[in-house]
């Protein structure tokens, strides 16, 4: 055969196994996304789950916020125009996160690799499942601070990407998008607001010194949307920044590691053995097929399509062989990394562009910018923005681009170990999904909810829900009812009864440090001003509302509130209450085992003795204060 006809046939096997793989990994995303689409309406995890929802639900008739977060704020409208149903709130707010992730990811690509679009977008579509990793902390899809957080810093960063791109149109666009990204940021979670705001205040002085007009424009636009929120929240500006000052008095009250002494700290990753030697494994199998020129790119190529194989069967039998810890979603990017600064004497390291640097840098520190200010370890919360640290391999890798070398050979790679991992974090979320009953794939009790939505929950929960509301209903609950829960843990159960949470979406108990409740050990938040808290909120509320309101108990439960010093904050005792309904918690193979004896206790005083002993008590608590 002629050297030129051979060549052309070469060339032509490549390009068909480049497009077979390509397509193969299409495949594999869509079905990693449909799968956790499948999920949406499966499983609800009571506590932090039913306090999103709370805060979602009705977000107004709170003066402080627990976190101090204004997300529930912002996802007023969205769920009012999803008419409550939780299952199309969760799909909206997942479909929004990988669509945002793609982006970024698409424009990543796109602005470092020579790469025509129908590649850059197959290829980003699979860097992008990651973004579902997000969702890993108890499978809770339901839209609160932490998803809010991690979509403000994508649209940030793709802001700044398309400020880069040629065309004015794409520019203004671009800067518009910093400026809503960092508004959204800041009603997700303050400090990191203020975090990227200072990143993009870098990224433009490193990259863009010609950008600062339009970088203050996109600060103005942030300021406007601020200052409309504060008009319609609080009434202007004082009344917002008083609601964010009460709101951080009260986490430093309740105990929840939000102080400022413990914000800037350095946590300990928590790994194994094991788990460091799976990612230096899975490091150096990337790195030789990324590195290593076959004569034929037939066996590398059959390489991937049978990981890529292997992650549909991981996905569509929700099994979880591999068994990837958090801690590996790091481990595995910076092994990558370091391993590629030997590659020819360095050559990567040394012909990177500034842009290429500064990317990848700040992609390796905002899964840490997203977690700052929380009570958790920060690369726990930090590893639900895991997609950065990928993406920061994609811009460190980027000088080969200018090397000569296949981009589908190099990022292709990238984009499988990225299906695997989100493959396999989700299905371990969706077999051990937390405070839950185990595998919700077994779940099978439809579940209707307020707002015509229906869950598929297990049969334990669905029982449990179902006692609640009946006996609720039959006692003369009505819908709006305001409640004070002191069970500690049932915020849930108050959205389910359509009931007002008085105080705070969620009057929160004591809860341990052991590393059964926060899944990673240090630093854990115990909740040890629980009981405090809870009175300072209920002192927030009108006397007129806790006159009438019912309370729920959990007296034998684990994180109980006092119910005798929170009943006294508002003139009340035990002799005001008749219990008008008593039920049993669900068993669950989460950290509360065990079901305990529930509550629902009627006031009794006619309401305007019960608004006067309120009135009384919080006097005389005044009195003591002085």
């Amino acid at each position: 055969m002629p050297r030129d006809q051979r060549f052309a046939t070469e060339k032509t096997l490549s390009a068909l196994l480049d497009w077979t793989l390509l397509s193969l990994s299409a495949a594999t995303t869509a079905i990693i996304f449909a799968w956790f689409l499948y999920y949406g309406s499966y499983g609800f995890e009571f506590d932090t789950e039913g306090s999103y929802l709370n805060s979602i639900a009705n977000p107004f008739v709170y003066a402080i916020n627990s976190p101090p977060s204004l997300f529930g704020f912002f996802y007023y409208w969205p769920y009012q125009w999803a008419g409550g149903d939780i299952a199309v709130l969760r799909m909206a707010n997942v479909t929004l996160t990988i669509a945002l992730g793609w982006s970024l990811s698409f424009l990543v690509i796109r602005r470092l690799w020579t790469v025509g679009w129908p590649h850059a977008t197959v290829l980003s579509a699979g860097i992008a499942s990651l973004a579902l990793v997000n969702f890993h902390t108890s499978l809770s899809r339901t839209p609160n601070y932490n998803t809010l957080t991690f979509q403000s810093l994508l649209m940030v960063m793709i802001g700044l990407l398309l400020a880069d791109r040629p065309g004015r149109i794409r520019q203004v666009l671009g800067w518009i998008l910093v400026g809503v990204g960092g508004w959204c940021c800041f009603m997700a979670k303050l400090t990191t607001a203020a975090a990227i705001a200072l990143f993009v205040m870098l990224y433009v002085v490193v990259l863009r010194r010609k950008s600062l007009l339009p970088m203050l424009g996109a600060a103005l636009i942030a300021l406007a949307l601020l200052i409309i929120t504060a008009c319609l929240i609080d009434g202007g500006i004082t009344g917002l920044v008083t609601r964010m000052v009460n709101s951080a008095d009260l986490e430093i009250l309740l105990g929840a590691r939000h102080e400022a002494s413990l914000m800037f700290r350095i946590d300990w990753l928590e790994t194994s053995r094991t788990q460091l030697a799976f990612a230096m494994l899975t490091a150096i199998a990337l790195l030789l097929s990324i590195f290593v020129e076959f004569r034929h790119n037939v066996l590398p190529s059959l390489a991937l399509a049978a990981v890529l194989i292997v992650t549909i069967a991981i996905a569509l039998a929700g099994i979880d062989p591999i068994n990837i810890k958090l801690s590996t979603l790091f481990l595995v990017p910076a092994f990558t990394c370091l391993g590629t600064m030997f590659y020819r004497e360095g050559l990567v390291l040394r012909t990177q562009a500034r842009t290429s640097v500064v990317l990848a840098l700040i992609f390796l520190v905002l899964p840490h910018v997203s977690a700052l200010g929380s009570g958790v370890n920060y690369w726990w919360g930090g590893s639900k923005a895991a997609l950065f640290w990928m993406l920061a391999v994609v811009a460190f890798l980027s000088p080969l681009a200018q090397q000569g070398r296949s981009v589908i050979a190099t990022l292709l790679p990238l984009t499988v170990l990225a299906q695997v991992l989100t493959a396999s974090v989700i299905n371990a979320a969706i077999l051990k999904p937390r405070g839950q009953v185990k595998d919700l794939r077994a779940y099978a009790a439809v579940t209707p909810l307020p707002g015509g939505g229906k869950l598929v929950l297990s049969q334990p929960l669905h029982d449990y829900l179902a006692t609640a509301r009946a006996q609720a209903r039959a006692a003369g609950l009505e819908v709006g009812t305001p409640v004070v829960d002191l069970s500690g843990r049932s915020p849930g159960l108050l959205f389910v009864l359509e009931a007002r949470a008085l105080g705070l979406p969620w009057l929160v108990g004591p809860y341990d440090a052991s590393e059964a409740h926060f899944g990673q050990l240090g630093p854990s938040v115990p909740y040890a001003g629980s009981n405090a808290a809870a009175v300072e909120a209920l002192g927030l509320e009108n006397c007129a509302d806790l006159a009438k309101a019912w309370v729920l108990i959990e007296p034998e439960g684990p994180h109980h509130l006092d119910q005798a010093s929170a009943m006294a904050s508002f003139g009340a005792g035990q002799a005001d209450y008749v219990a008008a309904a008593t039920f049993e918690t669900a068993i669950n193979d989460g950290y509360d085992p065990d079901a305990y004896r529930q509550s629902l206790l009627k006031p009794v005083r006619p309401a305007a003795l019960a608004e006067q002993s309120c009135r009384e008590a919080r006097r005389q608590r005044a009195d003591r204060q002085k």
